[in-house]
């Protein structure tokens, strides 16, 4: 019950903060380092403003099939809920991808006190 309430809004948060923050803080000169200072996000959309060149590519699915297939991610599955416990907290809290972080813990109290533990 504290997964279902709590990732989705930690995983929110930490988006926000790579958005709006992380992403598009200005990183200070170091000595002795041998990269540039700037915003990450402008360093990244424009490294010839910062002598560097731009050394990204494309990926495509089938590229990321195959990473998938031999890092074995795809063996993990990607909920961390049973389907039982998951519907039961869906049946309480529909749609939890609007719970404000604020109203995180009232949630999770509402949840826990009206869920029944499926059988």
């Amino acid at each position: 019950m504290l997964a279902y309430v709590f990732i989705p809004l930690i995983q929110k948060e930490m988006d926000v903060f790579r958005d709006t923050i992380w992403n598009s803080h200005r990183v200070r000169s170091q000595k002795g380092a041998q990269v540039p200072k700037g915003v990450p996000n402008h360093l990244y959309a424009f490294p010839e403003n910062y002598d560097a060149e731009q050394s990204g590519f494309p990926v495509n699915k089938q590229l990321l099939d195959e990473v998938a297939d031999l890092s074995k991610v795809t063996t993990v599955g990607d909920d961390f809920l049973s389907p039982a416990i998951r519907a039961e907290c869906e049946r309480i809290i529909p749609h939890i991808e609007e719970v404000q972080p604020r109203d995180g813990a009232l949630s999770y109290i509402f949840l826990k006190s009206h869920f029944v533990v499926p059988s």
